[in-house]
């Protein structure tokens, strides 16, 4: 009797190893975009494996893939995540889909009505159908890897594998469902979206326009915190130079929207708030830096591309590390580095000539209109579209099925409705409703650009794949042995003369015709793009690229880009940091990993002057007479102004000091100015808040003094003041020796199911504007009662310095928390985290050697 060829392979493994045997019967030649039509067959279907598919699983959990053919080494791609993150991806499909809260209860109800609204299954189905239409050899690429996760399914179904932990019954309690071919497109519609959403910004900044507009005419709400832009100066166009608006908050167009501010604003208002946040927590755009120096700079004489993404913080990682590999056999595949869980291939990481990057664009691509209803059409300008109503139901594990009402807008957006827990009587006229636009409703091109990226042998064919990028607002960076590219592409909407009228970055009025989109987007000269030829390096931290809001103002500028960026800190620093070490002499990738854990604190620069300055003056200001003799402030400014080397590492006690003197002061300027948007603010963007803050205290507002009606000197003392009762209270004195910044700061690895997925809490390094960044909350919601921790949620979920050996190369060094496994019971669920914690990098094994002498556990899947 014959055994099947897959169990007759076990004699020849020479290391233990897991067998398992691809179904179908093996179908014709294929070989990725270059096959025809013809060889191809139905892009839908994946015929079964035409050849052993290896697959090794080094020291750390990464599994390298090695096969002869693109549709069997997706296929292999989708099986083997499937077995290491089945339940994490079924929910990430759920989340996608709006069906979170019928396994996991009410607390996802929220976030499905997101989900529901923006419709990512009808979006991310027309990304599919053009896909497959333009490219059906890439669209089966896909179509493989989604046969690859059905597989390991099928398995589990059948009791051949175990059920992944999440899916028993004394867990979640359900089933993994087979999937679709377009799911994982649906997937990352929503990741898409998650990286071009301001949502919540542009709400924030219509309630404050609304509702707290002397606050709002005293700040420039726009102007970065360290005016550090992202394009090179040889390559900047020049900012500030048109017409103004000398009026605050707007003409009469946004006066408009504010004449009832105050009239109809909900009692749970700020609840409200805190529930949008989150809600959209899940959808919520993020940070990242990355930067690359060219070899003029370097020890070796080629360029360093270093970057690190800042996602949500969670257990397992919304990462995973993997390496995709043909080449070994002729193909075209060699891509290592690091993919989002639940959507094929390698978004981020390098093949055998380039490594690229990518950070958050900040482009504005969404647009909130304040729009009259009949509740058949809305009134669009000198328009009345028509409303195409849809109802969603949503089913709720142990609750209600909750049915949402939805009206869309074809070619205008969607309207809010009850969707979001965001009362629209906030930013909107009670007989008025929020039109939301986002340039990814339509079909879009985000599944060929990756794969294309993945596929490009320099720097200039990368720069062609970037260019297929339509929505996702990525500051893409990329290196090869020759030099380094900064290349953004998005679809960003051209809104003609920023001078013309209020630019869109907070509701604007939906009976202005002007404002609606006309299908005509920004020019590639008009999109950030530089080789830096004569300043050598190029370093993105989410700053704002063009310089447009180094004067608080976006309407004086030849053309709209964005509105709402990171305040500066941490691209401010790592440009400091590069021309600091390049003066000494060259870099190496030892110097990259110094940078890209680096813990100064920008902010501590601005404000502890200000600090010691005032301090200065208590002995002889009546005005602060009531904060003489108090030796517990002079411990403190000596700690903070004196003591303390401004880094926050776990173990400094000036750290956390500053941490709370910093957020005391933005409670002292701000909180009766902002009124119910203060803590929504803190929350959503704590840093945002500390730049404001630090603008008015450092006199770099014009008129300031408005939301420091107390007067500065008073505000910073009583901060000072507040410190020391909290560190007092918590701690039982202000002596340094009583506390440190680890004890009270770290990163909480949180799983959305919890139990044995949750990570935990560890104390970590850094601040909200460090470049190793770590943004915590300081309150409880809807209070001023300080957190007992301060915990992160989001932040690196790689780090990865690469240099390029002689021959090319690239040689990556990296590390990722927790593990690449998400089953518990697997020795890579949380093997890395220490590593990530303390900024230990290792090299990521790339060739075959590399690989094989990590011992790795081996996999082979047969015909």
């Amino acid at each position: 009797m014959m055994l099947p060829r897959c169990l007759t392979l076990l004699a020849l493994l020479s290391t233990p190893s897991l067998l398992a045997c691809g179904g179908g019967s093996a179908g014709e030649a294929e070989g990725g975009s270059s096959e025809t039509g013809e060889e191809l067959g139905d892009p839908e279907l994946f015929p079964g494996l035409r050849a052993e598919v290896e697959i090794l699983i080094d020291d750390r959990g990464i599994p390298h893939i090695y096969a002869e053919h693109e549709r069997d080494l997706f296929y292999a791609a989708g099986y083997q995540m499937a077995t290491d993150r089945l339940f994490q991806i079924d929910l990430m499909r759920r989340r996608a889909y709006g069906r979170g809260a019928e396994v996991l209860g009410p607390s996802k109800v929220d976030e499905d009505k997101i989900s529901r609204l923006f419709n990512f299954k009808r979006w991310g189905t027309l990304d599919a159908e053009r896909l497959k239409a333009e490219a059906p050899a890439d669209y089966a690429l896909f179509s493989a890897w989604i046969a690859g996760v059905n597989a390991r399914i099928d398995e589990i179904k059948s009791g051949a594998a175990p059920l992944p932990y999440g899916f028993g019954p004394a867990e979640a309690d359900y089933q993994p469902e087979r999937w679709d071919n377009v799911d994982t497109f649906v997937i990352a519609k929503m990741i898409m979206f998650g990286n071009s959403n301001t949502l919540e910004y542009e709400f924030l900044a219509s309630v404050v326009q609304r509702l707290a507009k002397d606050a709002y005419a005293s700040i420039e709400l726009l102007r970065p915190g360290m005016p550090t832009f992202t394009m090179p100066p040889e390559d900047r166009p020049k900012a500030g130079a048109g017409a103004t608006r000398p009026d605050k908050p707007g003409p009469d167009a946004l006066a408009k929207l504010q004449a009832t501010a105050g009239k109809a604003v909900p009692p749970d208002a700020a609840a409200a708030l805190a529930r949008m946040h989150s809600a959209l927590s899940g959808f919520h755009v993020l940070g990242s830096n990355n930067w690359a120096v060219d070899g003029r700079f370097t020890d070796n004489g080629k360029p360093l591309i270093c970057n690190d993404p800042h996602q949500p913080l969670q257990s397992p990682s919304v990462m995973y590390a993997q390496h995709l590999n043909t080449a070994d056999k002729g193909g075209t595949f060699d891509a290592a580095g690091f993919g989002f869980a639940g959507a094929p291939g390698v978004q981020l990481g390098h093949n055998r000539h380039i490594q690229w990057a990518a950070t958050t664009g900040f482009a504005d691509c969404m647009d909130l209109y304040a729009v009259s209803s009949d509740g058949k059409t809305i009134t669009a300008g000198t328009k009345k579209p028509a409303i195409t109503k849809r109802s969603e139901e949503i089913k709720v594990k142990g609750g209600t099925t909750v049915v949402l009402a939805v009206s869309d807008v074809d070619g205008y957006g969607v309207l809010l409705g009850d969707a979001l827990p965001f009362p629209e009587a906030l930013v909107v006229d009670a007989n008025r409703h929020v039109l939301i636009n986002w340039t990814g409703f339509r079909a879009t091109n985000e599944a060929a650009a990756f794969l294309a990226m993945g596929r490009a042998s320099s720097v200039s064919e990368w720069e062609t794949a970037v260019e297929k990028m339509e929505v996702g607002t990525f500051n893409w960076l990329a290196a090869d042995k020759d030099g380094i590219s900064y290349h953004l592409s998005t679809l960003v909407p051209d809104r003609g003369d920023p001078s013309a009228h209020p630019m869109p970055y907070t509701v604007v009025d939906g009976d202005d015709p002007s404002y609606y989109w006309t299908g005509k987007n920004l020019t590639a000269d008009k999109l950030p793009r530089s080789h830096a030829d004569k300043t050598g390096f190029i370093v993105t931290a989410n700053n704002e690229p063009f310089g447009f809001t180094a004067d608080g103002d976006v309407h004086n500028d030849p053309w709209y880009y964005g509105a709402f960026f990171d305040p500066g800190y941490r691209g401010a620093r790592i440009e400091a940091r590069l021309q600091e070490l390049t003066k000494k002499g060259k870099l190496s990738v030892k110097d990259m990993q110094a940078v890209q854990t680096d813990t100064h604190s920008g902010l501590a620069d601005q404000l502890l002057p200000v600090l010691a300055e005032v301090y200065a003056k208590v002995p002889s200001d009546e005005e602060l007479a009531t904060f003489r003799d108090r030796p517990e402030l002079d411990t403190l400014v000596k700690l903070m102004t004196i003591d303390w080397n401004r880094s926050m590492q776990q173990d400094q006690p000036g750290a956390l000091a500053f941490h709370a003197f910093a957020h005391f002061l933005a409670t002292q300027v701000y909180e009766d100015d902002l009124l119910l948007t203060f803590g929504p603010i803190m929350e959503a963007s704590a840093v945002t808040a500390l730049k404001l803050t630090s603008l008015a205290v450092t006199g770099a507002f014009p008129d300031g003094d408005g939301v420091m009606k107390e007067g500065r000197d008073v505000l910073v003392m009583s901060a000072l003041s507040d410190t020391a009762g909290w560190l007092g209270g918590e701690f039982g004195s202000v002596n340094p020796a009583m506390y440190s910044w680890g004890e009270r700061h770290g990163t909480g690895f949180r799983n959305g199911f919890g139990g044995e997925l949750d990570g935990g809490w560890v104390a970590t390094h850094g601040g909200e504007d460090t470049v190793n960044v770590s943004s915590t909350v300081f309150y409880e919601p809807n209070t001023t009662t300080v957190n007992k921790q301060f915990e992160s949620h989001d932040g690196p979920v790689f780090r990865v310095v690469t240099r390029f050996l002689d021959d090319g190369t690239p040689e990556a060094y990296m590390n990722f928390p927790r593990g690449n496994s998400g089953e518990p019971t697997s020795p890579h669920f949380a093997d890395t985290v220490e590593d990530w914690r303390n900024g230990v990098y290792t090299k990521y094994p790339y060739t075959r050697a590399e690989v094989e002498a990590t011992k790795p556990t081996r996999i082979v899947l047969a015909p």
